[in-house]
């Protein structure tokens, strides 16, 4: 009579230990290399810029959101309904003032590079945005407000 344990073969402790190592070294080399990726100097800043605007966000009544040149005092654009993608990014920059002690009015750079980035960055703040990695829809949301 064989008894349950005898009849199944035994596996060993050290012949899964390679297989272990295998995946903990591969764990840790994905890791490093999406670090890397995430923190490595991608272009963040382009020397040259090709036009920038110092621009002024308000709600208006209504939803609509008024935007003003802040050197000028030119009407830009009046943006009706709800445009999210603007909205969000206006969020974004006014939730850092926020946490900062900052007031949500003040003015945000719009700028554009020579490699075709365009930048939106508040200057109170030190935060800025590659509207790019939105996609090219996203972009044409505030390409519009740079002019030339």
């Amino acid at each position: 009579m064989t008894t349950a344990s005898s009849s199944m073969p035994m596996r060993s402790i050290p012949t899964r230990l390679p297989v272990t190592w295998a995946v903990v070294v591969l764990s840790l080399v994905l890791l490093v290399v999406s670090w890397l990726s995430l923190h490595s100097e991608r272009d963040p800043a382009p020397t040259d810029v090709q036009v920038s605007r110092s621009l002024i966000f308000r709600d208006m009544p209504g939803g609509d959101i008024l935007i003003t040149d802040a050197k000028t005092g030119e009407h830009v654009a009046r943006v009706q309904g709800e445009q999210g993608f603007i909205r969000g990014i206006l969020r974004a920059l006014n939730r850092s003032r926020k946490l900062r002690g900052l007031g949500p009015d003040g003015t945000f750079d719009l700028t554009r590079f020579d490699n075709g980035r365009l930048v939106i960055s508040d200057r109170s703040t030190g935060e800025h945005l590659d509207l790019g990695a939105f996609g090219p829809t996203n972009i044409g949301s505030f390409a519009p407000f740079i002019g030339k």
